[in-house]
């Protein structure tokens, strides 16, 4: 693949307070304290008066079955209980509607009656599920409605169920602290990230030109499935950018779809890199085309009016790819959750950007490091084969090392390429709540052979 000349700019995220650089020894050793299968536009070094490039290095797009609104609260993963809920309207003709899960926590949710009051953010009945003291599962509802309601709560290990009736009325809600005194309690599991979560999540773009002069972008997305694995590039395609203009897409992934260049199943669920090359602008500074994007979800899919969280993507003048070491910093709470930060785990990803043009699959090594001693924790965790445009995800890195639980909450994360040589990384780090879901980004910066 010819190398087209250009200069690099790449998308960058603020990193914890972190400033190291590698030493030259190899991953597994202490390295002291430490205080893109489809053709694609690669990155390229050099510069011309006509282009330059920008990396989004995380897009996604993911649309859960029925929205991610389900008629079943799923309680307590590690023993889990299914709850649905049937109300019926006293006040027209006896009409009944089924209830609509709202999840809040593993143990907690709520149902609201969008078919009979017409609002789906509305909470009607509360319900959680708790491990009791001495073994089993104890019961809690209540609601905030006078309708007539029947909740049902179903042991899915045995599947013992129980209904609890609400008549007409505003009466008091219940508990229940024998019917499912039998179980054998579970501990809870990580609450970890996922790469298929349970709301839509997109990305919006914006694309500027910011001079006075008709500009062009060339947009590429190579993407991945959360089951397949990653599948190539669509298509070069071509936006035009009068003077003083801006390109916006609230859903990328989605535009792509549109126009086809993606099918809708890589709509439905992808997620990969996307790169932006100007064309035409006056000279290579970077201010001249910019580009901005946020991965986000609707805190309710139904309801889009309740908002979103989500996370931005900035641009940043200076290229991190590198050939030998990538470096930052991850965080796992979640054994311990901080009463400031919550409880965070951390996500990993690495993107074969092959700013020479080689064409190679990059094998590549995750080593973490314990701050406070400068040696290796827990184990390397070896991620083999990345393809040119290719974004590799490790989910839960903590957990993927063995990092024993609670040891370390903070860890130095070296990315070491083994093979080949020439070939260039990019990376980053996502810091999730594991209640909330709410993401943020952290560039990994180039600790040797930077390019």
């Amino acid at each position: 693949m010819k190398k087209p000349s250009r200069l690099i700019v790449v998308v960058a995220l603020s990193v914890f307070g972190l400033a190291a650089a590698a030493a030259a020894e190899g991953p597994s050793q202490s390295r002291a304290k430490v205080s893109r299968l489809a053709s694609r536009v690669v990155a390229a070094p050099k510069a011309t008066a006509a282009s330059y490039s920008v990396e989004v290095p995380y897009v996604q797009s993911y649309a859960p079955p029925d929205g991610g609104q389900s008629g079943t609260l799923v309680l307590n993963a590690a023993h889990p209980f299914d709850v649905t809920l049937i109300a019926t309207n006293q006040h027209n003709n006896n009409v009944q509607g089924a209830g609509v899960a709202l999840p809040q926590t593993d143990t907690f949710g709520y149902f609201s009656l969008p078919t009979i009051t017409n609002n789906p953010s509305n909470p009607e009945v509360f319900v959680k599920v708790l491990a009791a003291p001495g073994g089993g599962y104890w019961v809690f509802y209540g609601h905030l409605t006078d309708l007539i309601y029947d909740l049902t709560v179903t042991e899915v290990a045995t599947g013992l169920s129980h209904t609890y009736h609400k008549d007409a009325g505003n009466s008091p809600g219940g508990f229940d602290t024998s019917t499912f005194v039998g179980a054998v309690t579970t501990p809870a599991p990580r609450a970890t990230r996922v790469i298929s979560p349970n709301a839509s999540l997109r990305t919006s773009v914006d694309i500027s030109n910011n001079t006075g002069v008709t500009a062009n972008a060339i947009v590429q997305y190579c993407y991945a499935t959360t089951a397949g694995g990653f599948q190539g590039c669509s298509p070069q395609r071509s936006i035009p950018l009068p003077a003083y203009s801006n390109f916006h897409q609230d859903d990328f992934v989605g535009y792509l779809g549109t126009a086809g260049d993606v099918t809708q199943a890589v709509v439905a669920d992808s997620f990969g890199t996307l790169l932006v090359t100007f064309q035409n602008l006056p000279s290579q500074q970077g201010w001249e085309g910019t580009v901005s994007a946020n991965v986000y979800n609707r805190v309710s899919e139904v309801d889009p009016l309740r908002g979103t969280v989500g996370c931005g993507e900035q641009i940043s003048y200076f290229f991190e790819s590198a050939t030998t070491s990538l470096v930052g910093t991850a965080r796992d709470t979640v054994p311990a959750p901080s009463a400031q930060a919550g409880s965070i785990s951390s996500t990993l990803g690495v993107h074969n950007t092959d700013a020479n043009g080689t064409g190679a699959s990059v094998n590549a090594v995750v080593t973490l490091y314990d701050p406070a001693t400068g040696q290796p924790v827990g184990n390397q965790v070896t991620l083999s084969n990345i393809a040119p445009g290719e974004l590799r995800l490790q989910d839960d890195l903590f957990s993927a090392a063995g990092v024993l639980s609670g040891t370390v909450t903070t860890a130095i994360v070296f990315v070491d390429v083994q093979s080949p040589a020439s070939t260039t990384i990019e990376g980053f780090i996502l810091d999730q709540d594991t209640d909330s879901l709410d993401t943020r980004f952290h560039e990994m910066k180039c600790a040797a052979g930077c390019f």
